[in-house]
C-alpha cells in the first residue's frame, strides 16, 4: 500500500527538483553533443560556406618531405615577401610560436628577425601561461616592449571583472619580439570533454585585455583599431555597428588543460570543403617556389592574385603524429588550428554569433514544468505521457531558438522533466530508512574502496574542493579496440571487457591505486591520493609490469577460447595535480585533474605511434630510474607541450 504525500515530503521535492536542474545546467556534457548534431546538420543541410576573405598557407606532408623540418626561417621571410609584396594581401597571419633562437641556424634566424620588420601587415603569434614561476616566460625588462605591440585599443567597461588566469607570456627572442610590429594571442580553448566549441577574442593578464589572433587580423583588416568589453558583448568602439560579439564569463581549459576565466564567444560554423578544412588552403612549399619562380623572371604556381585583399593564416599540419595541429570541433573530428582561427575572423567579418540564452530562462521553464509533472497524475504512465508532451513542447522551442542563433539547454531540462517522474516513484526510498550496507554496496559499484571509505567517514564534511598533491597517473588502453567493437556482437564486447576489467583492477588496488575513471575500453589509476604513498611512482611501474603479465595470460586464455586476443599499452606520468571534489554541492566526484594527467593519456597514445606497451615519462623517471632499465626516446613532441619531453620505454625491473 503506497503512503500519502505528506507536506513536508512535497517541499522536499520541490528542492530536489530545484538541485537537478542546477545539476543539469552545469553539466552540459549532453547538451553539447545535441548542440553539436544540430550545427552539423545545420551547417550541411543549408550548405553554410566560409568566405573567400580568409585563406590558408599550410606546412604540410608535401612541403615538410620537399624540405625538411625544422625549416630554417628565412624561408618564412621569403613566404611573407610573396604575400605582402607580391601578392598584396590584406593581412598576414604567422600562427607558428617563436620561442627561442635557431642555434644552429643562427644568420638564417637574425635575417628572419630584420625581415619581420619591414612587413606592416604581418602579424606574429604569442602563447600566455597562467603561472609566472616558470623559466620559458617572457623576462620583465621585455614586458614594457611587448606592451606596444597590440596596436589595438580595448576598453573594459565590465561591472563584473574576472580574476586573472593569466601570469605571463611565454618567452620569445628579444630580436624578434622588438622587430614584431603586430603580437596577438594563438590560444584555442577546449571544453572539459577536449571540443572546441568556443573562442576567447580577448585575453586578460594582469588587468590588461590583449587582442586574440581573429580580432587583431579582423583589426588589420578593417581598419578597426578601437573595441569595447561588456559584460555580454565585446564591440567595436562605433556603438557596435560593425563589430558585435557575444561573450560569456565562465571558466574553461587553455590549451594544455589548466582551468581558466574568460570571456568565451561560440563560434558560428562552416561546412568543411576538405578533410581538415572550412576554408581555401595552400601547401607552404607552393607558396615558397612561387616566390622563387618569381625571382627567376618564370611563371609562379601560384599566381599572386589568389591572395590579394585577403586574410592569409600560416600554419603547421602536418601527418607527422605528433606535428599535426588539430583539434575536435562539432562539425571535423580533427580540424585544423589555423582553420578554427579561420573560422572566428570569418565571423567577426560577417558579424555573424551564435547567442546563448541565458540559464535562468530555461531553468524557470524546467522547474515548472516539473512541478506540473509531479503533481499531474498519479500513476506512472499517464506521468511519462505527460512529460513526454512538456518534453516536446520544450525540444520544439530550443528547435526555434537555433534556427534563429540561439543556443538553449535541450537534454538537460528534458532529461530533469523524466527525473521527476521517476523521484515521485521512487518516494518510498526517501521514506524507508535504508541500511548503510545498502548504500556501501551501491558507493562501491561506482568508485573505488578506499574512496568510498574516505567519504562514509566524513559524510558530514563532504564538499566542493580539494588540493593540489603530486601523484603519479597511469592510463592503460585496449589496443585496436574499436576495430573488435564494430566486428562482435555487443554481449560479447561487453563479456571482454568485463573479464578484462576484473584482470587488471585487484592489480591496481594491490599496489595502493585507484582506478579514477573507465573510460571506454580504457582506465586512468591514480597512485598517492587519496591512498597516500611515499612510492607512489614506483607503485606505478610495479602494477604496469604485472598488468602486461595479466592480460599476456588473458590473451593466451581468450584465444585458446576462440576468442580475439588483445594487447594494451600503458602510459605513466607524476606530478602535481588537483586532487580533490568537483561538480555542484549536490553533485560531487572525486577526481584529480591537471596537465599532468593529460600527459599520461598522451604517453599511452605514442605507445601506437612507436611499436610500444609500455612508456614513461622523463617525470616519472627520475622518480625510478634507480629500479628500473629503460630505452631513452629523447625529445619527443607531445601535444598540449610547447617544449619537447624525454620518453622512456621501461625494459625490465632491475
Amino acid at each position: 500500500m503506497k503512503k500519502v504525500l505528506s507536506p513536508k515530503y512535497i517541499i522536499l521535492y520541490i528542492f530536489i527538483i530545484i538541485a537537478l536542474s542546477v545539476y543539469a545546467f552545469s553539466s552540459a556534457f549532453l547538451d553539447n553533443r545535441v548542440n553539436d548534431f544540430f550545427i552539423k546538420a545545420y551547417t550541411n543541410i543549408f550548405n553554410v560556406q566560409s568566405s573567400d576573405n580568409v585563406v590558408l598557407v599550410v606546412l604540410d606532408d608535401e612541403s615538410l618531405s620537399k624540405i625538411k623540418w625544422p625549416w630554417k626561417r628565412n624561408l618564412f621571410s621569403h613566404i611573407f615577401d610573396y604575400l605582402e609584396y607580391d601578392a598584396k594581401a590584406a593581412a598576414v597571419v604567422f600562427q607558428n610560436l617563436i620561442s627561442f633562437t635557431d642555434t644552429y641556424n643562427e644568420e638564417t634566424d637574425y635575417y628572419f628577425y630584420e625581415n619581420i620588420f619591414f612587413h606592416k601587415r604581418l602579424i606574429n603569434s604569442y602563447i600566455l601561461v597562467s603561472s609566472n614561476l616558470s623559466s620559458d616566460i617572457l623576462p620583465d625588462n621585455y614586458i614594457n616592449i611587448f606592451n606596444t605591440k597590440s596596436n589595438i585599443i580595448i576598453t573594459d567597461k565590465r561591472k563584473k571583472k574576472l580574476q586573472n588566469s593569466y601570469k605571463a607570456v611565454m618567452k620569445m627572442p628579444k630580436e624578434f619580439l622588438e622587430n614584431s610590429n603586430r603580437l596577438a594571442v594563438s590560444l584555442i580553448p577546449e571544453d572539459n570533454d577536449e571540443i572546441v566549441r568556443n573562442y576567447i577574442p580577448v585575453f586578460q593578464m594582469n588587468d590588461v585585455l590583449y587582442p586574440s589572433l581573429a580580432l587583431s587580423a579582423y583589426s588589420l583588416y578593417t581598419g578597426i583599431t578601437n573595441f569595447v568589453l561588456t559584460d555580454d558583448f565585446l564591440c567595436s568602439s562605433d556603438d557596435c555597428k560593425s563589430l558585435k560579439i557575444p561573450v560569456i564569463s565562465r571558466k574553461g581549459k587553455d590549451y594544455i588543460g589548466n582551468i581558466i576565466n574568460a570571456d568565451y564567444s561560440y563560434y558560428s560554423w562552416y561546412k568543411p570543403i576538405s578533410e581538415f578544412y572550412t576554408h581555401k588552403s595552400y601547401s607552404a612549399i607552393d607558396v615558397l617556389e612561387s616566390y622563387e619562380a618569381l625571382r627567376n623572371g618564370k611563371q609562379p604556381k601560384i599566381n599572386p592574385s589568389e591572395f590579394k585583399d585577403k586574410i592569409v593564416i600560416i600554419g603547421l599540419n602536418a601527418d607527422r603524429n605528433v606535428w599535426e595541429q588539430l583539434s575536435e570541433t562539432p562539425i571535423l573530428k580533427k580540424q585544423a588550428d589555423i582553420d578554427i582561427h579561420a573560422t572566428m575572423i570569418d565571423n567577426m567579418l560577417a558579424n555573424n554569433f551564435v547567442k546563448v540564452k541565458k540559464n535562468i530562462f530555461s531553468l524557470f521553464i524546467t522547474f515548472l514544468f516539473s512541478v506540473f509533472v509531479i503533481f499531474a497524475f498519479k500513476n506512472l504512465k499517464l506521468n511519462l505521457i505527460f512529460a513526454s508532451l512538456l518534453s516536446l513542447i520544450y525540444f520544439i522551442y530550443y528547435t526555434y531558438e537555433y534556427f534563429n542563433g540561439v543556443y538553449v539547454a535541450p537534454i538537460s531540462s528534458i532529461l530533469t522533466i523524466f527525473s521527476c517522474c521517476i523521484l515521485k516513484e521512487m518516494y518510498s526510498l526517501i521514506t524507508t530508512d535504508k541500511t548503510t550496507e545498502m548504500i556501501k554496496h551501491a558507493l562501491g559499484k561506482y568508485v573505488s574502496k578506499d574512496v568510498m571509505k574516505s567519504v562514509l567517514q566524513n559524510i558530514d564534511k563532504l564538499k566542493l574542493g580539494g588540493i593540489r598533491t603530486n601523484v603519479t597517473v597511469l592510463f592503460v588502453d585496449i589496443r585496436n579496440f574499436t576495430h573488435f567493437a564494430e566486428n562482435n556482437s555487443p554481449s560479447e564486447v561487453t563479456n571482454l571487457l568485463n573479464e578484462y576489467f576484473s584482470t587488471i583492477e585487484p592489480v591496481i588496488a594491490k599496489h595502493h591505486g585507484i582506478i579514477n575513471k573507465y573510460l571506454g575500453d580504457g582506465a586512468l589509476a591514480v597512485f598517492g591520493e587519496p591512498v597516500k604513498t611515499e612510492n607512489h611512482a614506483l607503485n606505478a611501474v610495479l602494477c604496469a609490469f604485472e598488468i602486461l603479465e595479466k592480460v599476456k595470460i588473458l590473451k593466451e586464455k581468450f584465444i585458446s577460447e576462440g576468442r580475439p586476443g588483445i594487447d594494451v599499452g600503458i602510459g605513466i606520468n607524476s606530478g602535481e595535480v588537483f586532487a580533490g571534489n568537483i561538480g555542484t554541492e549536490e553533485r560531487l566526484e572525486y577526481t584529480v585533474i591537471g596537465d599532468n594527467v593529460n600527459l599520461a593519456y598522451r604517453i599511452e597514445a605514442l605507445n601506437q605511434v612507436l611499436k610500444t606497451k609500455f612508456l614513461i615519462s622523463q617525470y616519472t623517471y627520475e622518480l625510478v630510474k634507480d629500479n628500473v632499465d629503460v630505452l631513452k626516446l629523447t625529445d619527443m613532441d607531445i601535444k598540449g607541450k610547447s617544449l619537447p619531453i624525454d620518453i622512456y620505454e621501461v625494459l625490465k625491473i632491475k
